[in-house]
């Protein structure tokens, strides 16, 4: 599960050095690049991802795709998004 992964991430101290895939309707392929840096909170079924500006947004977790660290996979989403 995804939420095991990232929490994994984050107590690691790794979470900075992942990206996040997530299906993003409207963007190019319909994803979109969340950089760990930028996930403040990883919760049960969301996460909250900051934008440039600080502000905070909710992402579920059954929009996330796929996780990499340091350009590696290490999970993805398997079935239909």
């Amino acid at each position: 599960m995804v939420y095991r992964v990232l929490g994994k991430l984050l107590w690691k101290g790794e979470l900075d050095r992942a990206e996040v895939v997530i299906l993003h309707r409207g963007m190019p392929g319909d994803r979109r690049i969340v950089p760990g840096s930028r996930i403040s909170s990883v919760k049960k079924g969301y996460i909250l991802v900051r934008d440039g500006r600080g502000e905070e947004s909710t992402i579920p977790l059954h929009r996330i795709l796929e996780v990499s660290l340091d350009e590696k996979q290490i999970w993805k989403r398997t079935g239909k998004a």
